[in-house]
């Protein structure tokens, strides 16, 4: 009977034991494959995929840089702030217009000397006042009237300039988008040119192993195809660090993240 409750009691453990593998199992995984799933779409491989169809297109690429930029920004600040200079000029014939508004209310003490007799007597009286003026008065410098209309104007031209500076930087931003893209473009098809020229010349490095092994070849040939399979190899390594770089200085030149992971760094 006890050998019976043993085994049964083992198998319990067994069957717990598996019932939470079985558990972990439906709830890990699951989740792994669907995280899986989701970091696939972010890798890239500049060997089989095409940079183009994984980035926005250009005119949306130019057009973040320019909402992105500093410089552009730092333009539309300075046109602004000449705007409110411009009012200011406009508004500066208020400056030689002048209002004033005085009030007094108190008590006054006074001593007065007796002039009737001319007797050295004084009277004190007291006598409670209020008084009030209002003035307004106009004082216009003829430099305030032949130049006004040229100081504002001045305003003006320093608007024009700012928002022409802005329109120099926004096309000078653009070019530095579509030198990065081209570029871009240009070191991935670098990086399929000489990932297929490497991969020839280690074939070829392979074969003139052999052949040197047998003696087939003479030692200054060997040396001869092992710097044309180095400098493949080195031309193929500065191709992924150039095609990384442009792809950085995109990110930087537009404000984006991409988001991709590129398997050839």
């Amino acid at each position: 009977m006890k050998k019976e409750i043993k085994k049964q009691n083992k198998w319990i453990d067994a069957t717990r034991i598996t019932g939470c593998l079985v558990l972990f199992f439906l709830l890990t995984v699951p989740a792994f494959g669907q995280q899986q799933k989701v970091d696939s779409s972010r890798y890239f491989n500049p060997l089989t995929d095409n940079i183009v169809k994984r980035l926005p297109p250009l005119s949306v690429l130019i057009d973040s840089a320019a909402y992105n930029s500093p410089d552009m920004h730092y333009q539309e600040l300075k046109a602004q702030y000449y705007y409110y200079e411009q009012l200011s000029a406009q508004r500066a014939w208020l400056e030689h217009l002048s209002l004033n508004l005085d009030l007094n209310l108190g008590k006054w003490n006074f001593w007065d000397r007796d002039e009737i007799t001319k007797r050295d007597r004084y009277y004190r009286s007291e006598s409670i006042r209020d008084n009030y003026a209002v003035g307004f008065y106009i004082r216009f410098p003829l430099a305030s009237i032949f130049d006004r209309r040229n100081r504002i104007n001045k305003q003006k031209k320093w608007i024009e300039i700012a928002l022409t500076q802005r329109e120099i930087n926004r096309r000078f931003l653009a070019k530095e988008v579509i030198d990065h893209y081209n570029n871009l473009v240009q070191y991935q098809n670098y990086i399929r040119i000489y990932n297929e020229y490497q991969n020839f010349t280690m074939m070829q490095m392979r074969m003139a192993q052999n052949e040197f092994m047998n003696g087939e070849i003479s030692t200054a040939e060997y040396t001869r195809l092992k710097e044309i399979q180095t400098r493949g190899a080195i031309n193929y390594q500065q191709a992924i660090a150039e095609f990384n770089k442009e792809y950085q200085l995109l990110e930087v030149t537009t404000g984006m993240k991409f988001n991709l992971i590129n398997i050839l760094r």
